[in-house]
């Protein structure tokens, strides 16, 4: 499970180079300095913590659903996000959507950033506290303002950075959702399948998607009509 909470962290990292790549270089940096301040700042509350702490906090499944519910959260913000790029809203409602969604940067690096440097702690024995913490926050904020900036530059195409962005965002969502589960479950419990629960919910679906598919060119002819 550790592993898997370490890869999600991974994603999370890639989803916010890829998230301040369509930000200003003001933005970018802003955001770099507030986390390389946060580092800073929280390294008292990093050395308080243990291994054994960190792993029971991995290990804890009411945590890692909580979890889940937060990385859900940022992942629709920033799914919303690449909407509004791909299409310019025009109500005065979609425009004050689509600033507070370019507004919001991510917040799911700053602790990935505390676990970070709490696992630095007991790598690097011997080194200065202070002057990890001075190290690891200098570095978050130059590698997150740097990792922006080159995927600006590697991937100049926006409607092609977009895409992975979305890539990104699902694979964190999937993630997100496996790492909530509890590892001891091997198998399923033996139950009866509950064919008339799953044909109502079929029934549904297609329903929806029927109306889905038709209102909109019922109300286009209607519109010729008039």
């Amino acid at each position: 499970m550790e592993l898997l909470v370490q890869i999600l962290m991974l994603f999370v990292v890639l989803a916010t180079a890829l998230r301040l790549s369509f930000s200003s270089r003001g933005y970018a940096l802003v955001y770099a300095l507030l986390l390389g301040g946060f580092v800073y700042l929280s390294s008292p509350y990093a050395i308080e913590q243990t291994k054994t702490g960190l792993a029971a906090y991995i290990a804890d499944r009411s945590l890692r659903e909580y979890a889940a519910i937060f990385i859900s959260l940022e992942v629709a913000l920033f799914v919303g996000y690449s909407f509004s790029r791909l299409e310019r809203p025009c109500s005065r409602r979609g425009q004050l959507l689509a600033l507070a969604l370019a507004a919001y940067p991510g917040l799911l690096l700053f602790p990935v950033l505390f676990y970070l440097q709490s696992t630095l702690l007991f790598a690097l024995p011997g080194v200065s506290f202070s002057l990890l913490a001075f190290l690891l926050a200098v570095a978050s904020a130059l590698a997150v303002y740097g990792l922006g900036r080159a995927l600006r530059w590697l991937v100049p195409e926006e409607e092609l950075r977009l895409e992975v962005f979305f890539l990104v965002q699902l694979f964190t969502f999937i993630l997100g959702i496996i790492a909530s589960v509890d590892e001891t479950v091997r198998t399923a419990p033996s139950s009866p399948i509950a064919w008339r629960g799953l044909a109502l919910s079929a029934g549904i679906s297609i329903l929806c998607f029927g109306l889905g598919y038709l209102i909109p060119r019922i109300k286009q002819s209607l519109r010729h009509k008039a």
